[in-house]
């Protein structure tokens, strides 16, 4: 179950890629800049607690 599970999601994955592949950017894009959001804040908590 868990195997075809992650077996569908790399084939959505390349679908998507090949289907719209501005899309897959604009996702990857938010994705990274979420990432960016988060680490700021965790690094602005400890320069506060300090």
């Amino acid at each position: 179950m868990k195997k075809a599970l992650i077996i569908f999601l790399i084939a959505f994955v390349v679908y998507f890629l090949l289907a719209e592949p501005e899309g897959m950017a604009d996702m990857l894009s938010s994705i990274g800049s979420w990432f960016g959001d988060l680490f700021s804040a965790i690094i602005t908590f400890f320069t506060e607690l300090i």
